[in-house]
């Protein structure tokens, strides 16, 4: 019996080459619909589709008008968005074809941070004190009523592009300033001229894989996170499952299912970011997909054994599901980051990782002469080491020891 599929992919990049690299192990006719023709070759996954669709992803028009006129019109079984950006549009258009996905108005408070904040606090789910803005008169009278210190972001964004904290009125409005000169993201993509004003939420940060059916919870997974010193917000480390805190796990998914339904998701997977704080969990942000930053991709599968990126391919085409661990181990990820500016020769240490039975992949897209820089956003980190061990402990370890050895040298003046 063949069960080969077509299945179609917008805009694969970053966290949605899973997607792509899962269908490919399912055995499905793979279609990726782009901007561009060098998208596979740019985000890595050639080889592993069948044919490729060039649109406007960031046009909801030319998206439905360039499936309508090739040759798959009324032959996908599935349209799943690949990265952020589009996750809205392609639910817009997966709703005209008729094809199932997580409903197009979840996504959309999904996409954009107020209207998340909004329904979280309709839905009396812990999260931060808020205030949209335009201006920095608007700011200015926000932090008068949330009290310093504050969080500036974008309602739009992701990877903490632009991201500030902020601790007096003089580095509120130099952060305004910087937004108000951000004008467009990855892929062209707008940046909304509101952007939040947040109260900064301390204690220990996770994100929580959930996946629900009928809003019943199926599966969850909570990911201790380890983030750089302020005032920046980079992710240098991941460990699945969390070594801390483990009589709060249950209050931690509690949180984020609540924060899932709020937006309306119902079924499928959610990746939630959440802080425990002195109150208790409350929440960051949800997004309607399996979690990115190699967390998906493989800790859960080295360490549990499950796999997001096929789970919900499954879902969209309504195939069997199975989310039941097949085994109980522990993975961690850590991430390479510069400590200062300045021009790459080389990183030593690297032969010895090729030596390290705990270490599963690493990964370092450095050459000597490249620009780096103090880590100010997720993209600007330089390569990542994932290991497995049997306990959350023992990973965390074993990552964290493994970059530390890694010395970046640089070119002198």
């Amino acid at each position: 019996m063949n069960n080969k599929k077509v299945v179609a992919f917008v805009e694969p990049s970053f966290y949605g080459v899973g997607f792509v690299r899962a269908a490919s192990d399912l055995g499905h006719k793979i279609i990726s619909i782009v901007s561009s023709k060098n998208n596979p070759k740019e985000y890595g996954y050639e080889g592993l589709y069948d044919d490729i669709i060039i649109a406007d992803v960031r046009d909801e028009e030319s998206i439905f008008n360039a499936i309508k006129n090739s040759k798959y019109y009324g032959k996908l079984h599935a349209l799943i968005p690949a990265a952020d950006y589009v996750s809205a549009i392609t639910a817009k258009v997966a709703e005209r074809l008729g094809l199932k996905g997580i409903p197009y108005e979840a996504e959309v408070k999904s996409r954009n941070k107020d209207l998340a904040r909004e329904a979280y606090k309709e839905n009396g789910v812990p999260s931060a004190k808020f205030k949209k803005v335009k201006n920095y008169v608007e700011a200015k009278k926000a932090v008068e009523e949330i009290g310093y210190p504050v969080i500036l972001k974008p309602t739009n964004c992701e990877s903490s592009q632009n991201v500030f904290f902020i601790n007096n009125n003089l580095e509120l409005q130099n952060a305004v300033e910087c937004m108000s000169n951000f004008k467009e993201s990855y892929m062209g993509f707008k940046v909304r001229k509101e952007f939040l004003i947040e109260e900064y939420l301390q204690g220990q940060e996770f994100s929580i894989e959930v996946f629900l059916h009928n809003g019943e919870k199926v599966f969850s997974s909570v990911t201790e996170k380890i983030v750089s010193k302020l005032p920046y917000f980079v992710e240098t480390a991941h460990i699945v499952p969390t070594s801390v805190y483990l009589d709060k796990q249950n209050d931690i998914i509690d949180v984020a299912i609540m924060a899932v339904k709020a937006l309306g998701i119902m079924n499928g997977p959610s990746h939630v970011e959440v802080k425990l704080s002195k109150t208790g969990p409350r929440l960051i942000e949800v997004n309607g997909r399996p979690g990115g930053d190699n967390i998906s991709s493989d800790l859960l599968i080295n360490a549990l054994g499950i796999d997001l990126f096929k789970a919900t391919i499954n879902y969209y085409l309504d195939d069997a599901i199975s989310l039941k661990p097949s085994q109980h181990k522990a993975a961690a990820v850590a991430y390479l980051i510069a400590k200062k500016d300045g021009i790459l020769s080389k990183v030593n240490g690297l032969d010895d990782l090729k030596n390290n039975k705990n270490v599963i992949r690493y990964n370092m897209d450095l050459k000597s002469g490249d620009a780096i820089r103090k880590a100010q956003n997720s993209d600007e980190r330089l390569g990542y080491i994932i290991v497995k061990a049997d306990s959350p402990k023992e990973a965390k370890k074993m990552a964290l020891d493994s970059i530390n050895k890694l010395e970046i040298v640089y070119m002198k003046n």
